[in-house]
């Protein structure tokens, strides 16, 4: 039978079948469209495992973005990249926030990731004059200046009334913290965070003294950007923040395949990840209680001369949601 003999009906469903597939060959054979890229600043911590695992599991890629991942010992060197224009992105602690906020006010906080109530810990020696935190009064005590590691050990001092000035601090990169400064005697205790403060641990052995610290101090994770990065670039921001949203509900849905990947990526042992995992709680959002820690912390920060004297910074003005209400639409307005 001819395409001429052949009923209306099935030359009309031909049509329609050599129109499908004209139509398919056109968008196989239409050029990609670019993937946007953006640079982040990651702190090498476990506190950053939803970047970690939105790059492993391609949610970046699958958003429009190539993410390029710059990692760096802490959120407070992220924090300088990210103001210097090295970055796009950086994670860094409300403590690196408030501190730099005194300095500037040109950067904005889109969400935070992930807080813990026992990230940053107080670590002694056996061989040293620590055993409890009251000890700490006289003491020297290692500290990454501007940041979480400073803000807990004066929220300790305080809640145990020791004053501030009865603590001489000892100003290190995160990276510089070892067990070998308390063995050497240079100072008596240090106030540092993960993964540092596992590996202080391990080295000292039956000589770890880790003062008890849990529940003094929450820290929470933030997604911070310039503000002229979010005028020009918030098709790509929140495309970010979409990704990050699933890389955590990928650590919800197989927590062991989320640890694997942290492992992998950060070189971690498995006893490092059931050190500190059960204290990571991760959700992406922004409420009032960010807002009234760092109000809380700015406060302290006056008060105590840690720096100069000058009026609050507006944390309302600073912390930006608009994206993130787009992502999580429970978001609380500010």
């Amino acid at each position: 039978m001819s395409y001429r003999s052949m009923p209306l009906p099935a030359l009309a469903l031909i049509s329609l079948s050599l129109l499908a597939v004209v139509v398919a060959l056109a968008l196989l054979n239409r050029p990609a469209l670019p993937l946007q890229r953006l640079t982040i600043a990651v702190a090498t911590s476990p506190l950053s495992a939803p970047v970690y695992i939105a790059a492993q599991q391609g949610y970046f890629r699958n958003q429009g973005l190539a993410v390029e991942l710059i990692e760096v010992p802490g959120g407070n060197l992220s924090f300088d990249l990210m103001v210097a224009g090295q970055a796009d992105l950086a994670t860094s602690s409300e403590s690196v926030v408030m501190f730099r906020s005194f300095e500037r006010q040109d950067f904005r906080v889109l969400a935070s990731f992930v807080s813990s109530d026992n990230d940053v810990k107080l670590l002694a020696s056996a061989d040293g004059p620590i055993r409890h935190l009251r000890d700490l009064a006289g003491a020297r005590v290692a500290v990454i200046d501007d940041s979480s590691s400073e803000y807990f050990l004066h929220n300790v001092a305080l809640m145990h009334g020791i004053d501030h000035n009865e603590i001489e601090t000892l100003p290190l990169q995160a990276d510089e913290m070892s067990a070998a400064l308390l063995e050497q005697n240079r100072v008596q205790a240090l106030s540092t965070w993960e993964p540092f403060g596992y590996e202080i641990v391990k080295a000292l052995g039956e000589k770890a003294v880790v003062l008890p610290g849990k529940g003094l101090y929450s820290l929470n994770f933030n997604l911070v950007t310039r503000e002229d990065t979010l005028q020009v670039r918030a098709d790509a921001l929140l495309a970010f923040l979409k990704a990050l949203d699933q890389g955590i509900e990928f650590m919800h849905r197989d927590p062991s395949a989320a640890q694997g990947i942290i492992r992998a990526r950060l070189g971690l042992e498995p006893g490092f990840i059931n050190w500190l995992w059960p204290d990571y709680n991760f959700r992406l959002g922004m409420g009032h209680s960010l807002l009234i820690s760092l109000d809380s912390a700015a406060r302290w920060a006056l008060a105590t001369g840690a720096v100069a004297p000058q009026p609050p910074p507006d944390f309302r003005r600073l912390l930006d949601s608009r994206l993130l209400q787009q992502v999580v639409p429970e978001t609380e307005g500010l």
